[in-house]
């Protein structure tokens, strides 16, 4: 197992980011999900929420409003409906 995933975010207009992380949590419809290396195949339905992103020591944050998540073989894939 990798010690690191791809995560890419992008909205309609435009990819907002696209790199390795060791962490993420996403906030899903129903709650906030945690992401690590080697997470099981899933897609959801985003909630209105900050995303986290983890790599090296330090994180990032992004507030995203609806979309959608796809999580499979290390790579996470965001399509927010917005990105503030």
């Amino acid at each position: 197992m990798s010690a690191t995933f791809e995560i890419e975010i992008a909205t309609p207009e435009k990819s907002v980011v696209k790199r390795q992380a060791e962490s993420a949590e996403i906030p899903g419809k129903d709650g906030y999900m945690g992401i690590l290396p080697g997470h099981a195949a899933l897609l959801s339905e985003l909630g209105d929420g900050i995303i986290t992103i983890t790599a090296g020591g330090s994180s990032e944050k992004y507030h995203v409003i609806g979309g959608y998540v796809e999580v499979r073989d290390d790579h996470v894939r965001v399509a927010a409906d917005r990105i503030e």
